[in-house]
């Protein structure tokens, strides 16, 4: 069965006063809020669907990383995404922080538990972070806005 996760995640702060519609946030384990992607927020924004695990995009869409960008001021955030399709998972995450963007994409299959680590997020009892926030909740991005 396919998943794929195409979002933006926080931990710990009141994020969702400052999201420009049609994005909305959903609260996950450890404090972690997570901003999808989904298809209407693409639509909106311009954003490329899973540009760096679908297309190989090498740097951040510019779309995309302006509104990283704007929703790193004050805070830590990472863009992550996410494909999985019979056995075969790449992932990807891009830190931002303080409106600037923290190195290059990290495209490898613990990319999303690197962000997670870098937001303070642990394993705990969970085989790893991306577990421990409940990220395999639903298959697909815009499932976590129903």
């Amino acid at each position: 069965m396919a998943y794929t996760l195409q979002a933006i995640v926080t931990v710990a702060d009141e994020i969702q006063s400052q999201l420009p519609p049609p994005l909305r946030s959903v609260s996950l384990g450890s404090d972690v809020k997570l901003i999808p992607l989904g298809s209407e927020a693409a639509h909106h924004f311009g954003i490329p669907f899973l540009p760096l695990t679908d297309d190989g995009a090498t740097e951040m869409p510019l779309q995309v990383a302006q509104l990283c960008e704007q929703l790193s001021q004050r805070r830590t955030l990472a863009y992550i995404e996410a494909e999985f399709f019979g056995g075969a998972a790449a992932q990807a995450s891009v830190v931002f922080t303080n409106g600037k963007q923290v190195g290059p994409p990290l495209v490898s299959e613990t990319a999303i538990n690197q962000a997670l680590q870098i937001l303070g997020v642990s394993e705990g009892d969970a085989h790893d972070e991306f577990e421990s926030v409940g990220l395999g909740a639903h298959r697909d991005t815009d499932s976590w806005l129903e």
